[in-house]
């Protein structure tokens, strides 16, 4: 009787270590397999122009914010974020200026170069919701609204949650609404800084 009830607590034991070793295996696996999920905000300036016979080529500032949600692991990741910006065109020998509103989806792919520095590049899909002239009148119509460009850029993430970055973007769509001849093609540069609520 007395070696049963020893070999009973000996099993007992053996199966509770090697119930923790696993719990502990699985923990250290699923740190390493389930990827981080970081949710911020960001604000920023924009720097927009058309490159067009029409228009100065001549960056004007503007704003551009919003929200952005990435998933990264270890060195590789993917952002995804929601931007609302506006930008300025002046109009060639006038007065006449255009005040844009837009609706930006940047989708891209993150690489850590350095500990804290991430690298992005990728597509991002725009959207004007409204155009008005000095005189305030809409003219929306003489553009194309929608836009396809490519963003290259760099990113921060520094103490306190806090992020800053600059990226370039380079607008492959003709935005010319057809009320006058030639291209129209986007350029940007935007320089912002975040908050990240979930890291």
């Amino acid at each position: 009787m007395k070696h049963f009830v020893f070999s009973t607590m000996c099993a007992a034991t053996l199966l509770t270590a090697a119930t923790a070793n696993a719990q502990l295996g699985v923990k250290k696996v699923a740190s390493k397999v389930v990827p981080k999920v970081t949710i911020g905000v960001k604000l920023g300036m924009n720097m927009q122009k058309l490159d067009g016979n029409q228009y100065e080529a001549k960056y004007k500032s503007g704003i551009v914010g919003g929200a952005f949600v990435s998933v990264d692991r270890k060195k590789v990741g993917i952002r995804v974020e929601g931007l609302l910006k506006t930008a300025k065109y002046s109009i060639y020998n006038t007065n006449m200026k255009v005040n844009a509103v837009y609706v930006d989806v940047p989708l891209l792919l993150e690489y850590k170069i350095v500990p804290r520095l991430w690298i992005q590049a990728g597509p991002q899909f725009s959207s004007m919701l409204s155009a008005k002239n000095t005189n305030d009148v809409d003219v929306k119509s003489a553009f194309n609204t929608s836009d396809v460009s490519a963003v290259i850029g760099i990113e921060a993430a520094l103490p306190l949650k806090l992020t800053v970055g600059a990226r370039y973007i380079y607008g492959f769509s003709d935005l010319n609404g057809g009320t006058v001849g030639g291209e129209l093609k986007s350029r940007s540069l935007q320089f912002s800084i975040g908050y990240r609520f979930m890291n």
